[in-house]
């Protein structure tokens, strides 16, 4: 959905831009998701798996797009001038109406931007565009040893709801447990 920009202030004192983002955004958002993926193995594919080339670069344009124009789901991004420092995805987990009160996000901020509150902006900002777009329950997924992001979705209200303790393969082998979460709008 397509939202205004807007200026923020950081923890940190400094000042950002939070907006939706479309087609226009595709190349800076590939840069973020290489860079935050390539900085942790919180994310859900690899720095190396994200795709960079003209061919990824229109596929991501189409899937922003898709978003932008949809009402009921948003990629919101904080920008640090040019750069895209966080960004937070609300989508549909379905459209019939059994499952059209639901939505998922998906959240992350690149490493050198960690502690400046931008995870909590984000968070406000995704809750609010939930409650708004009609959504009663909103859902997440995170590692089991991500304490940052746990805390963070606790202080949000989110309530653990499972586990699946093979959630995540490393490639040295090591399994990580996934914790689902939710919370009631």
């Amino acid at each position: 959905m397509k939202e205004q920009a807007r200026d923020i202030i950081g923890k940190d004192g400094q000042k950002y831009t939070m907006k939706s983002i479309n087609a226009a955004n595709a190349e800076q958002f590939l840069d973020f998701m290489y860079q935050v993926s390539d900085d942790t193995h919180f994310m859900s594919r690899y720095g190396d798996e994200v795709g960079q080339s003209e061919k990824d670069i229109k596929e991501e344009e189409k899937r922003l797009q898709s978003l932008y124009d949809d009402s009921r789901q948003t990629m919101t991004s904080i920008f640090d001038n040019e750069k895209i420092v966080g960004n937070i995805a609300v989508r549909s987990i379905g459209k019939g109406r059994k499952t059209k009160h639901r939505c998922e996000i998906g959240l992350g901020v690149r490493k050198e931007y960690h502690g400046a509150g931008l995870g909590t902006i984000l968070m406000e900002h995704a809750i609010d565009f939930a409650k708004n777009a009609g959504y009663t329950c909103m859902e997440l997924e995170v590692l089991e040893d991500n304490t940052k992001a746990l805390g963070l979705y606790k202080k949000m209200g989110f309530v653990e709801s499972g586990k699946l303790p093979c959630g995540f393969k490393l490639d040295d082998g090591t399994s990580i447990g996934e914790i689902s979460m939710y919370k009631l709008l």
